[in-house]
């Protein structure tokens, strides 16, 4: 049966390459490109907004197989062909796909960005998908669905889980911006994002989950078609309206069809975890936590000696084996996973400390 994933899979990069080549031609032509400077790695100007075309081959394909078929539904309510929850889901990639596009054209501060991601997530919870509790070891549940206010939206009935809702907006919103810091290397949020969502692809076919099976790999095929213009050396970026479109649909395809978060940290665990020690590191300075720096882990990896192509599949690597076991692991194995990541995490930063010290040190001497 997995075998009808590949037709929706394979149009999907498809679509995605032949509009990324449309894309950077456009972009070329009206000099949307994204210049060399202190803080970033790239050395000649590139073409920007490659992200939409990822966006543009995403809605396609899903609109055609709305249009074709009922495999993509979710809540068993439609607002005309489209499933309720995936309306939600498309309306929030549209304002994201608009505010990326404006960003890499115009530029819009930390804040703006942050008000259009918390729009985005709250339209997604206002059509329904929320995270309505949490799987603990031993199979023991936190209950988030006990507090509840019936809102009206369009003639249509909604309720706002409040600590359910609240958590979801935050893990999508925490989501966007760890893929958008994560670009900051060709090829790498792409790879990874593919990779997750493979992923879950995988553990929702395996959990008869077919319309979130469906979902994840049109995302991934949108993506794919995309790698190969992505990868080192880079033809064009994603931009803000790419990264952000990636965080987001991870965040939506962790929880669209039951709960996957534990997978989510696994998959994407370093990202999250140099995002949230590089926020830290920033505040602790005193410095803005969205001022943009070359301390991310991959940067750091750069600075050890390794090329971009070295760290993009390096990191590729560690994705894909948390991938593996996310999709074969019980719960109970996924938390024993988790502390390896973090043990992971703090070798490989220790490692990466020495590294830059003896670096600097050789220099000094020479």
């Amino acid at each position: 049966m997995i075998k009808f994933y590949l037709p929706p899979l394979i149009v999907a990069a498809l679509a995605a390459g032949g509009l990324t080549y449309s894309v950077k031609k456009i972009a070329e032509k009206f000099k949307i490109l994204d210049f060399p400077s202190k803080r970033k790695i790239h050395t000649s100007a590139t073409p920007r907004l490659g992200g939409v075309a990822i966006v543009a081959a995403f809605l396609f394909t899903v609109i055609g197989y709305c249009l074709a078929s009922h495999r993509l539904e979710f809540s068993g309510f439609n607002i005309l062909f489209f499933d309720k929850r995936l309306v939600g889901v498309i309306l929030g990639a549209l304002i994201l796909l608009g505010a990326g596009i404006y960003d890499d054209i115009k530029d819009l501060n930390p804040w703006q960005k942050l008000f259009f991601q918390v729009l985005a997530a709250g339209i997604v919870v206002a059509f329904g998908l929320s995270i309505d509790y949490i799987r603990l070891p031993a199979g023991y549940h936190i209950q988030l669905d006990n507090w509840q206010i019936p809102l009206s939206i369009f003639g249509y009935g909604f309720k706002f889980v409040v600590w359910g809702d609240l958590l979801t907006m935050f893990w999508i919103v925490l989501l966007i911006n760890t893929l958008n810091f994560l670009d900051g290397l060709d090829g790498l949020a792409s790879g990874i994002a593919f990779i997750a969502a493979i992923a879950i692809f995988f553990l929702s076919f395996s959990l008869n989950q077919f319309a979130a099976a469906l979902l994840a790999v049109i995302f991934a095929g949108s993506v794919l078609g995309f790698i190969p213009w992505n990868f080192n050396p880079a033809k064009i970026f994603m931009g803000d309206s790419g990264s952000m479109f990636l965080g987001y649909m991870l965040a939506i395809l962790s929880i669209i069809s039951g709960g996957k978060l534990a997978t989510a940290c696994l998959i994407l665990g370093l990202p999250l975890l140099d995002v949230i020690w590089v926020i830290v590191r920033r505040i602790s300075t005193g410095k803005s936590p969205f001022r943009a720096d070359k301390l991310h882990l991959h940067h750091r990896l750069l600075a050890a000696g390794l090329t971009q192509r070295q760290t993009a599949l390096m990191l590729y690597l560690v994705a894909a084996f948390f991938g593996a076991v996310s999709v074969l692991s019980s719960t109970e194995s996924k938390i024993q996973a988790l502390y390896w990541l973090l043990i992971l995490m703090g070798s490989l930063s220790i490692v990466l400390i020495v590294l830059e010290w003896k670096k600097r040190r050789s220099k000094a001497n020479e």
